[in-house]
């Protein structure tokens, strides 16, 4: 009889315990920190496509990049902490991929790993929110 009631609590604590991690793993806020501003350039009248790198992951942890549209402000020092707030519509290992902005439409290419991607944002200036069409070319890189 104590057997089985030491099985009926060791299947309880372990039903626990993966209960509790799953809820850590979900809830749990996995933002990137957003290290320093690497590129800007502008779109619409007064907004800016930004590059963004994270480097807090340490050695082990590749650099990321991550591709955001804002509105510029007029102090770089609030840029940041507006941009955490937004979702990036582009989240790569490489910099540099945002190759041109014509009208509402980036142009964007890497050859470097993508953890991230949306091919429309939103674009708010003015108090109106206009579509952004984001266009992504992704290959690998060839060896020789």
């Amino acid at each position: 009889m104590r057997i089985h009631t030491a099985r009926k609590y060791l299947i309880a604590g372990l039903l626990l315990l993966t209960v509790g991690q799953a809820l850590w793993i979900f809830i749990a806020d996995s933002k990137p920190v957003l290290s320093k501003i690497v590129s800007i350039t502008p779109i619409g009248k007064h907004s800016a496509v930004y590059e963004v790198l994270s480097d807090a992951g340490g050695a082990t942890v590749p650099l990321i990049y991550l591709y955001f549209i804002a509105e510029q402000t007029e102090h770089d020092d609030q840029v940041l902490p507006g941009l955490e707030r937004l979702v990036p519509f582009l989240v790569s290992r490489q910099s540099g991929a945002v190759k041109g902005v014509h009208g509402l439409k980036v142009t964007a290419r890497t050859q470097e790993q993508v953890y991230s991607y949306s091919s429309t944002t939103v674009l708010r200036e003015d108090g109106v929110a206009l579509p952004v069409t984001i266009e992504l070319t992704a290959t690998t890189r060839q060896d020789p």
